[in-house]
């Protein structure tokens, strides 16, 4: 049987029991509390116990009348054994009063009873088709438009349009009587058909709906084929009535309720046109060959058009042009996924499937092949667990580190394996179990796109208000970059071998980005993000910083994770993506050997490219505890070679060029000597 409308709630409102145990309460008080005041009228407080009989019968009906009734003689009887107990004579009255609040709680009871009944067969009439006893056109909106809401947090949702095919011919032909038999046999086997949890309804005329709550697009299908061949069965008239259908499954590119009916309805159309007696499935394909109507856009003050439409157009014209969600077909247009799967049929499989919506689709099998492809910006990485020779929690948190807008799905077998567990402390967003359909993939795409979009705008938010505009904002900036020389200076106190080694830094790294041709406001960011790149090593204990012999595994832990609490200390105030990159990454080297994500390649951003080069620079021709510092010549020669390796080699011809000014630069500084 379909669905029906949930009943209006029948919970008894807070306000109604406060009164109503005030009602109780007063006269157990004026009994006990000052009988001799009241005397023997006082029996009559008791009518105040009609007051919740009143009030819990409206709610309740015969079950509320009961209730208060049973409250009542509970409330006297207490108050009797008090009153005994304590010698305190009750009045003669009360007996009498007993019967009267008897009858009146009992018709009370009967009246709300009645009127409940009446209330119940008003609504069954509002929200039912008085012909086919099935749900009406406006019960199917109310529950369409909840369920497409449950779709949009993640659920499943399919809906199939009904239209019997050459109805008008069936009824002309056999009568009208027999047209509604017709329609009753039809809402006969939808209502068979469906499921309780689901809802099968009728818009109007020969046209039906059926609305398929956590039902994907194989189980739409074969619902509609079912309800197709059964009718068939039926023999209605010669030859026998059939039955057309349209049906879609909720996509995140549809805005609301009304584009999802209409992409059914645009299905039916086109299942009409292509012979009847059929079912079409809305989809990319089916958006992408239809060429709308050339239509004036809209004002914003003509109305919209309502759905659903007059069930005299259903499937036999085409849904309005404002509401055909066409944009499903560009749901992935100009957006990029990574999937990272070491299977290659599911990684093409789902490859495949996102390309079709117009995704941008890169692949790769394993987490290191991933984190060398992290120099895009992706909308959404897909990794699917487990993954070979490498943990999730290590590419997760690259991604997020280096993307944090990035959304990642983590797909799996099991929601609570080890691995997974981390991959979401380490900053998973979705998590898809194994096995799945498309459908699911695609919602969770769809809450991921969504997800990242208001990740992005409330980042772009973040960044507008903190650009310069006016002086006083110039003044504002001076002043925290004032702060933050003083944390360099603390830090280079922390560790007296690297004394000037930042402002060194930023001078060498400034004269490679003019050389590379970042703009101004770009070469000022990287300044900024060399300056204060050893930040981080105020977390590193003096100790490990002065150490002369080989680090230990914990010594080590601590100057890894330098970079990253150098980003903390300044992320709430600094916003530029390229000073936080080179904070964070110039320890990364270009084969994938650094620290502290182990980026490669263009994985690693341009501003910690070059600042790479101008901290080992600088670092060289400075003392340490372990070593003295280098010639200017050797430091030359260990950066030359090192090109390939540990910097971007793409950056060799530039560092050449810009050698000259780099060796003034290291004569006006003139480290000394450790």
């Amino acid at each position: 049987m379909p669905a029906v409308a949930d009943p209006p709630s029948k919970r008894v409102p807070p306000r109604a029991l406060v009164i109503s145990a005030a009602a109780l309460g007063v006269p157990m008080i004026a009994a006990l509390g000052a009988p001799e005041a009241l005397g023997e009228y006082g029996a009559l407080l008791w009518l105040l116990a009609v007051i919740p009989a009143f009030l819990l019968a409206y709610h309740r009906g015969w079950k509320g009348a009961a209730t208060a009734l049973a409250l009542g003689m509970a409330s006297l009887s207490v108050t009797q054994v008090v009153a005994t107990a304590m010698n305190i004579e009750l009045p003669d009255l009360l007996l009498g009063v007993v019967v009267a609040y008897i009858g009146i709680t009992l018709g009370i009871g009967g009246m709300a009873e009645q009127m409940h009944r009446d209330k119940d067969t008003v609504e069954m009439m509002a929200y039912t088709d008085g012909l086919t006893r099935l749900p009406n056109r406006r019960h199917i909106k109310l529950f369409l438009e909840n369920e497409f809401a449950a779709a949009g947090r993640g659920r499943l949702l399919s809906t199939v349009l009904f239209d019997l095919d050459h109805f008008k011919q069936y009824n002309d032909r056999y009568g009208h009587a027999a047209g509604d038999e017709a329609l009753r046999v039809f809402a006969d086997v939808l209502a068979r058909s469906t499921r309780r949890m689901n809802l099968s309804g009728r818009l109007g005329g020969e046209e039906f709906l059926t609305v398929l709550a956590d039902t994907g697009p194989e189980g739409a299908m074969i619902f509609a084929e079912r309800v197709r061949t059964v009718l068939k069965g039926h023999l209605l008239g010669d030859p026998p009535l059939s039955v057309s259908a349209g049906m879609a499954t909720f996509h995140p590119g549809m805005r609301s309720a009304d584009e999802f009916l209409a992409a059914a309805d645009h299905a039916l159309y086109q299942a009409k046109h292509a012979g009847r007696d059929r079912v079409k499935m809305f989809g990319n394909a089916m958006v992408e060959s239809w060429d709308p109507p050339s239509l004036p856009p809209p004002s914003e003050s003509e109305p919209q058009s309502e759905y659903p439409r007059a069930p005299e157009e259903l499937g036999k014209t085409l849904p309005p042009a404002t509401l055909l969600p066409h944009q499903v077909a560009e749901f992935g247009r100009g957006r990029s996924v990574l999937v990272v799967e070491h299977e290659d049929p599911a990684r093409e499989r789902v490859s495949d499937y996102l390309q079709s919506g117009g995704f941008a689709v890169y692949g790769a099998t394993d987490a290191q092949s991933a984190i060398e492809k992290l120099a895009i910006d992706y909308d959404v990485v897909v990794v699917s667990y487990p993954l070979p020779s490498a943990s999730g929690y290590d590419l997760v948190a690259t991604v997020k580190s280096r993307w944090p807008a990035t959304q990642v799905v983590v797909v799996t077998t099991a929601d609570s394996a080890p691995e997974v567990v981390d991959a979401m402390r380490a900053g998973a967003d979705q998590l898809l179990k194994k096995p799945f359909e498309m459908a699911e993939l695609r919602v969770k795409i769809g809450n991921a796109l969504r997800r990242r979009d208001r990740v992005a705008s409330a980042r772009m938010e973040a960044r507008m208000l903190s650009v310069d505009s006016d002086e006083r904002s110039a003044v504002t900036w001076t002043r925290i970059r004032a702060g933050l020389l003083g944390l360099v200076e603390a830090a280079e106190l922390h560790d007296p071998y690297t004394r000037g080694h930042g402002e060194r830094t930023a001078s060498f790294a400034v004269v490679l980005g003019k050389h590379i041709g970042l703009n101004g406001a770009e070469i000022t960011a990287l300044e900024d993000g060399a300056l204060l790149h050893g930040l981080g090593k105020l977390s590193v204990p003096t100790e490990v910083l002065g150490k002369d012999g080989a680090l230990d595994p914990t010594d080590w832990l601590s100057v890894r994770n330098h970079p990253k609490s150098g980003r903390s200390m300044v992320e709430p105030i600094v916003t530029h993506d390229m000073t936080l990159a080179a904070i964070t990454w110039h320890h990364e080297r270009w084969d994938g050997t650094g620290y502290p994500d182990k980026l490669s390649g263009e994985a690693i951003p341009i501003a910690a490219r070059i600042t790479a080069i101008a901290d080992a620079l600088s670092a060289m021709v400075s003392g340490r505890a372990y070593r003295r510092a280098y010639a200017w010549e050797d430091a030359v020669s260990e950066i030359r070679k090192d090109f390939g390796t540990g910097f971007d080699p793409e950056l060799g011809p530039v560092f050449e060029d810009a050698l000259e000014q780099l060796h003034l630069i290291y004569l006006e500084t003139a480290p000394a000597e450790g």
